[in-house]
């Protein structure tokens, strides 16, 4: 009975000590810090891999990035910003031009362009709004003159149930074109 109970002691601090472990390199693996994309990682087929585990053969990188991340125009200004999540762009992302003037604003998830988008002209002036599905522009899209006027509004054809029934499944031809547009 004390051997067992003495195994089951041994037992459990083995066990607190890979849950340790475990929850160690689960914090090591996130960066906290923004990376500088165009230092730190590589870009392969939309997702990105950190210098650590590079290997020419796509197969076997299997260390993705996960975190904050940003990359600079050749002036060293700020050209975008974001977070990164299972080495895809993820969540909101700002861009700026080279001269420091916001660009653009929008959502990704997983790698592609997805929610709504807002870009800007240098003056700071709206440009555009609109809304993109898994990377197609998507509904109404809104654009403006650099006064901030509004000077055409375009609607993106969606598929419908009845469209993708017509056809071979992610692949409507019509997804992502204009639908009708409208000028001010």
């Amino acid at each position: 009975m004390v051997c067992l109970l003495d195994s089951m002691t041994e037992l459990e601090s083995e066990m607190k000590k890979l849950i340790f472990c475990l929850l160690l390199l689960l914090i090591a693996g996130c960066s906290s810090d923004p990376v500088n994309m165009d230092e730190v990682l590589y870009e392969r087929g939309g997702q990105y891999i950190t210098n650590d585990n590079f290997h020419s053969f796509f197969y076997f990188n299997q260390k993705v990035y996960n975190g904050p991340a940003y990359s600079l125009h050749r002036n060293g200004e700020k050209k975008e910003a974001g977070e990164v999540k299972n080495g895809f762009q993820t969540g909101v992302w700002n861009a700026w031009d080279d001269k420091g003037n916001k660009w653009f604003s929008g959502s990704y998830e997983h790698g592609r362009e997805h929610g709504k988008w807002v870009g800007y002209y240098a003056n700071g002036e709206k440009k555009y709004e609109g809304n993109y599905d898994t990377g197609l522009q998507d509904g109404k899209w809104t654009y403006y003159n650099k006064k901030g006027v509004k000077n055409m509004e375009e609607i993106y054809y969606s598929c419908t149930k009845e469209c993708a029934d017509s056809h071979y499944k992610h692949t409507c031809p019509r997804e992502g074109k204009v639908k009708e547009s409208t000028k001010f």
